[in-house]
């Protein structure tokens, strides 16, 4: 009977792993240097077990193949790839040690209380907080920020109260052309009343002498 396949799969049995890896890794050096020699290759090999061991083995020199395959165009594009890598994460520590650098200078310049006109009040506060920087110079620039806050204060509340007489004077001015409106109505329909009254006037009571008695003429 033939041997059965077997499945390719970690195998989760740890004591049973190590020995699999010991006997497959006998089998591909051997490989290597069957390989080597039945076919006049230059080989290396390079195992790392799952415990990070490393295990190695070359036909002549592991340094001199290396080296080889530094200088062949595989080895050229996977150096070049890491030295690219290298490179940015250069730049990339170099300019947060820039940043880094700057902040720092800054943070000095306000301990000793330079360059603090353009902080805000929070920060000021803040600043003051820490005992070693509260300065005079910085208390000064708050109270400075803490006054020019109060006149704007007082500048909106004046402004308000300009827009709230403002619109008091419209609404009083409202109410005179109201009242202007109905004095002139009342004006034209008095006006009409006086007219008629004056071309019509009420007759007079007069007294009449009684006619005559026609037996005192003589009829």
């Amino acid at each position: 009977m033939g041997r059965g396949k077997i499945e390719i799969k970690m195998i989760e049995n740890p004591t049973n792993r190590q020995v699999t890896f010991s006997k497959r890794r006998g089998g591909l050096t051997k490989k290597a240097q069957e390989l080597s020699v039945l076919c006049n290759a230059e080989v290396a090999l390079i195992v790392f077990s799952n415990t990070g061991k490393l295990h190695q083995w070359s036909s002549s020199s592991m340094k001199k193949v290396l080296e080889r395959y530094q200088k062949s165009e595989q080895g050229l594009g996977l150096m070049d790839y890491q030295h690219q890598q290298l490179l940015f994460e250069m730049r990339r520590i170099t300019k947060e040690n820039e940043s880094l650098q700057a902040r720092l200078r800054i943070l000095y310049r306000h301990m000793r209380g330079e360059d603090i006109n353009s902080l805000k009040l929070p920060e000021l506060f803040n600043l003051e907080k820490q005992p070693e920087l509260a300065g005079t110079q910085v208390r000064r620039r708050k109270d400075h920020v803490l006054d020019n806050e109060k006149i704007k204060g007082k500048n909106k509340e004046r402004r308000l109260q300009q827009e709230n007489m403002i619109l008091q004077e419209m609404v009083d001015q409202h109410h005179g052309h109201m009242e202007e409106d109905n004095g002139e109505i009342n004006f034209v329909l008095c006006q009409p009343l006086k007219r008629l009254s004056a071309a019509f006037p009420a007759p007079l009571l007069r007294l009449q002498p009684n006619q005559p008695n026609l037996q005192d003429i003589g009829y």
